[in-house]
């Protein structure tokens, strides 16, 4: 999987260009703590390489086939060993990879000598995702101001786009891992339908869901959300220290990565077990905009254009729950009623980040896959409801990763009574 990456970027990169990568930084906490490692996903995807030091060049035209793949990896010695443990050596890493050169990562500019003079163009990643707001001076960052430093007159490119639109179309072997991602999901998700009850925490009840992922060897995609009661209607809400009440909503959105491909789950459930009539009427009212929302999904079209069918149809809904009129609507304006209760887009891509590469301008290809969640919030009556399910595009349509995974009131209420 990892070399068919690295021969399609090699493909669109023109002649004389070299392609280089960094791994993330480790970031520190206080005193001598650091936070957990997190891999640079770019250089995964092309490498299968997770560790902190790694690089990969890729010169598809220099002279030397020997340097046309180059994998940079950390020395270590018996002490770092001892003290923080094994690292992949050249055998290992040539062989996840299945790159035949590789060097240390101290060695990276004496090799670059070799490569980077008989280039004309050198291509760099950068953040340019439309939603970062990172503030922090990155490994990627530093490599740039060292590039240009050192090699002022070479022409450089931006890596980002080229890599954001290959890795929006999604390979066989990829979303066979977004599956598994899916399947364990859906195995935290009904541990908690048999285990939820008033008094329960939100750290309570996401320990159940993150036993279960640890059962398949894997941790969470993202930082999980569980909220009661009129936290429900708060998006990312993050303390999860608050109880759940006999009679409350609870949100639960957290999901499950399987290597590094992420799935992205939310559910809204009652705490104990059966859905008021007026709970009901919201869960009911988001779960057909769920449904009727996938129906327009297929190849080609814009994630826009689900935004806009999204909001025509949780417009809609909330006409029908007695939140507004379609006379309001024309006085006041859709933006204003849908800021007030629906407050997010429907969907976002999925793969290697939670928020995935891709471009929402442009039309979706074949392989991309992405959420399907809409959510309809009103804190004065303490109740948010949003349903999330991850669609696989297909040319004519979708296939639903999360089918699988408990939906409808009646199946929720008859699993939670068992």
């Amino acid at each position: 999987m990892f070399s068919a990456h690295r021969q399609k970027l090699s493909r669109q990169l023109p002649a004389g260009a070299a392609a280089l990568l960094t791994a993330n930084d480790i970031l520190p906490t206080n005193a001598d703590g650091v936070m957990p490692y997190f891999p640079n996903v770019n250089l995964y995807y092309l490498t299968g390489i997770a560790e902190e030091d790694a690089m990969l060049v890729l010169c598809p035209s220099h002279p030397d086939p020997t340097l046309r793949e180059v994998l940079f990896i950390k020395r270590v010695d018996q002490l770092f060993i001892k003290w923080v443990g094994r690292r992949v050596d050249k055998s290992t890493a040539s062989e996840i990879s299945g790159i035949s050169t590789v060097f240390y990562t101290d060695e990276f500019w004496v090799i670059m000598k070799k490569i980077l003079p008989l280039c004309s163009s050198i291509y760099l990643h950068t953040n340019e995702h439309a939603r970062s707001e990172n503030e922090t001076q990155t490994r990627e960052d530093r490599l740039l101001l060292t590039c240009k430093q050192l090699y002022p007159l070479h022409h450089y490119e931006r890596l980002y786009p080229i890599l954001a639109r290959q890795r929006n179309a999604k390979t066989p072997e990829e979303i066979a891992l977004l599956r598994k991602a899916c399947d364990i999901s859906e195995k935290g998700f009904r541990r908690v339908l048999q285990t939820i009850k008033a008094g329960q925490t939100g750290l309570q009840v996401a320990a159940e869901m993150i036993h279960e992922y640890m059962q398949h060897n894997t941790t969470w995609a993202y930082e999980p959300i569980v909220a009661f009661g009129d936290d429900t209607c708060i998006l990312h809400y993050r303390a999860n220290k608050s109880s759940g009440k006999n009679g409350d909503l609870v949100l639960i959105d957290a999901a499950a990565h399987y290597e590094y491909y992420n799935a992205d789950l939310t559910r809204t459930i009652p705490v104990n077990g059966r859905y008021t009539a007026r709970q009901k009427e919201y869960y009911n009212a988001v779960l057909r905009v769920h449904k009727q929302l996938r129906q327009h999904v297929r190849a080609g079209i814009l994630i826009k254009d689900l935004w806009k069918a999204s909001n025509s149809l949780l417009l809609g809904e909330l006409v029908g729950l007695g939140l507004c009129t379609t006379a309001d609507i024309k006085a006041n304006g859709e933006a204003y009623y849908l800021g007030k209760y629906c407050y997010h887009n429907v969907s976002h891509f999925l793969g290697l980040d939670i928020h995935d590469t891709g471009y929402y301008d442009e039309p979706m290809p074949a392989g991309a896959v992405i959420t399907n969640e809409p959510g309809i919030y009103n804190e004065a009556e303490g109740i948010g409801v949003r349903i999330e399910n991850n669609l696989l595009v297909t040319e004519n349509g979708y296939e639903d990763l999360m089918e699988n995974i408990p939906r409808e009131a009646e199946e929720i209420e008859e699993l939670m009574n068992r």
